[in-house]
């Protein structure tokens, strides 16, 4: 069996709050979730009667533990209410099981607390949100498609449609995003990538990050930062990303056309950053809990919200990988509210680096033989048109077997495979290609929508030279093709 100290260092990977706790009441150790949801340090838990921290009726959790530690199947606790230190008492509901170190140890028994919201029921709660978060996208480029039909060729029509379907993918790329975010940094499989960095090129990345959010509010931004002494170690697409989705979250909060603000200082030996708005506020109830999985503020008034309550709770991780901490403070309602990042700073490097806008890139400097195999023929097909416009000679097939048939003629210099293709997977038919004279020299690009790591690795293993997740930014798809030298 796994050690309790080793249990609770994978229990602190997790995102809901869990106790241990002694068949006698005591607690045998908590995660860090639940720390923070009592406002109390793991130590100053440790030991104390559960029934200190339930605000009623700690006989029934009390005979729950002694039920599950007999190893008797008992049905979850709908309702058990905690007593943080400071603010008011949190509903959750409870589930159990039995937990032993060796079979000399005593009897522990697990408690996983589940909010309310995400107590039986909250699977069809959360794929309704979900479907809900997802169709509303599918709106606007459902709509801009028939504007590009009906434009009858006016080029200002043409460009705005073009603008909103960018919007919107990119809205969709980022939804799925932080779902996978959220998978692997519960999992721990998430790995930073540090580097001297200047946290203002960060925040400027940041924000251009979550410009099309900001911009589509309209809301003047106030920014305030260091001139100086903003050095970190950190893995800057990673930190961007969490000052990114505390904006988002700032916008999603106020009103169109309020200010938001963000300003970075150092403060003893720490950067420190604040982002600012003057939104609809945060209850007391609620600064601690906005960082959980799925926990949202209701903005409306009927108990519904925006979002998959995604992103607070990613820029804490994202925060605390960094070795630093995010707490979210508020006046009360329509008071605003204020985020405060604390990092610790670097030593001064003689050469941070510096994050520049990204630029476009320019035409490729080489006419290429492309082939495009991919079973969704609308993703073929637009991809190699796409191609085509930038100078390529392309051709499109929608299974494996095609690709090795064509290939046999056609030579190609980079071959794009979909993973996931009838006849012929694309691991597949990289193996068989790497077998072919033609195919030897030949770049292969795995391009899917498979984006785990473990997925990427797979690739890798089957020959492929990389591996890019659809839809695939066009700079990082310009970037494979410019890398290729022709012979």
């Amino acid at each position: 069996m796994i050690p309790l100290q080793e249990v609770l260092g994978a229990l602190d990977l997790l995102p809901e709050p869990i106790l241990l706790l002694e068949t006698t009441g005591r607690i045998a150790g908590v995660n860090r979730a639940l720390s923070r949801v009592l406002e109390r340090s793991p130590d100053e838990l440790s030991g104390r009667p559960v029934s200190d921290l339930i605000a009623e009726a700690p006989e029934r959790l009390l005979q729950y533990v002694s039920s599950r530690a007999r190893g008797e199947e008992v049905s979850p606790l709908q309702s058990l209410t905690l007593r943080p230190s400071s603010s008011a008492p949190i509903a959750f509901a409870a589930e159990g099981s039995a937990y032993r170190a060796n079979a000399h140890a005593p009897v522990l028994v697990m408690v996983r607390l589940l909010s309310r919201t995400g107590s039986p029921g909250s699977v069809d709660e959360f794929l309704a949100i979900l479907a809900h978060e997802l169709r509303n996208p599918l709106a606007p480029i459902r709509n801009a498609m028939q504007l590009m039909q009906a434009s009858e060729g006016d080029v200002g029509t043409l460009s705005a449609a073009r603008a909103i379907v960018e919007r919107q993918i990119r809205h969709l790329s980022r939804i799925i995003d932080d779902l996978l975010d959220i998978t692997r940094i519960t999992r721990g499989k998430i790995e930073l990538h540090r580097q001297p960095t200047d946290l203002t090129d960060i925040i400027h990345l940041a924000l251009e990050m979550a410009r099309p959010q900001l911009e589509g509010k309209q809301h003047p931004l106030q920014i305030g930062l260091a001139r100086d002494g903003l050095s970190l170690l950190a893995d800057p697409g990673r930190l961007a990303q969490a000052f990114a989705n505390v904006l988002n979250n700032a916008s999603k909060y106020s009103a169109a056309g309020t200010p938001i603000r963000i300003e970075a200082s150092t403060e003893a030996e720490q950067a420190v950053v604040r982002v600012i708005d003057r939104g609809i506020g945060i209850p007391v109830s609620m600064l601690e809990r906005i960082f959980g999985l799925f926990e949202q503020v209701d903005r409306t008034g009927s108990g519904t919200h925006d979002g998959l309550g995604l992103g607070l709770t990613l820029a804490r991780r994202i925060v605390e990988l960094h070795g630093g901490s995010i707490v979210a403070f508020s006046e009360g309602k329509d008071r605003g509210s204020q985020f405060t990042v604390r990092l610790p700073l670097a030593a001064q490097p003689e050469n941070a680096i510096s994050l520049a806008p990204p630029q476009h890139a320019a035409a490729p400097a080489h006419r290429l033989r492309i082939l495009v195999a991919d079973d969704n023929r609308d993703a073929a097909q637009t991809l190699a048109m796409l191609l085509r416009l930038d100078g390529h000679d392309v051709r499109a097939v929608h299974d494996g077997a095609e690709a090795l048939t064509l290939g046999e003629a056609f030579h190609p210099q980079l071959l794009l495979l979909d993973i996931g293709m009838p006849v012929l997977d694309g691991y597949e038919t990289a193996r068989q290609v790497r077998e072919r004279p033609w195919g030897r020299k030949a770049l292969l690009v795995a391009l899917t929508g498979w984006g785990q790591d473990s997925d990427r690795r797979n690739a890798l293993d089957a020959g492929f030279h990389h591996h890019l997740v659809k839809p695939a930014e066009p700079d990082a798809l310009r970037a494979v093709i410019d890398s290729i030298v022709v012979e």
